[in-house]
């Protein structure tokens, strides 16, 4: 009985313990792009590059640490390189979406995390 007693308070002890760890930052989805304070979701819906206005900024830090993204100044994403250009697509709001450079041919949509399709 002294056992089931003190075995009780100890497992309580690690599983508050495991719940107030801290965590390491991660994401909720990984091809995050965060630009002007928006944070954009890339899809694998493909864009042609006729479709692309002018570039709108480029990846200045790319980190899988989701702290180094608080600052709303620099161009970020937990997934593409520093450099990765970022394009405002023709006729459609910057706002609600925006074309991410994937490779030297191929520009993927990226999506507000607050856009709705109507």
């Amino acid at each position: 009985m002294k056992r089931k007693l003190l075995f009780i308070p100890v497992v309580s002890l690690i599983l508050l313990l495991i719940g107030c760890s801290s965590s390491s930052g991660s994401f909720a989805s990984d091809k995050m792009v965060k630009l002007k304070g928006e944070v954009y979701i890339t899809s694998n819906d493909i864009i042609s590059e006729e479709e692309l206005a002018e570039q709108i900024g480029e990846i200045e830090l790319s980190s899988t640490n989701e702290s180094d993204h608080d600052d709303e100044n620099i161009i970020s994403s937990n997934t593409y390189k520093v450099g990765t250009k970022l394009f405002k697509i023709k006729n459609e709001n910057s706002i609600d979406m925006i074309a991410v450079e994937d490779s030297t041919d191929k520009y993927l949509i990226a999506y507000n995390n607050k856009y709705t399709k109507k």
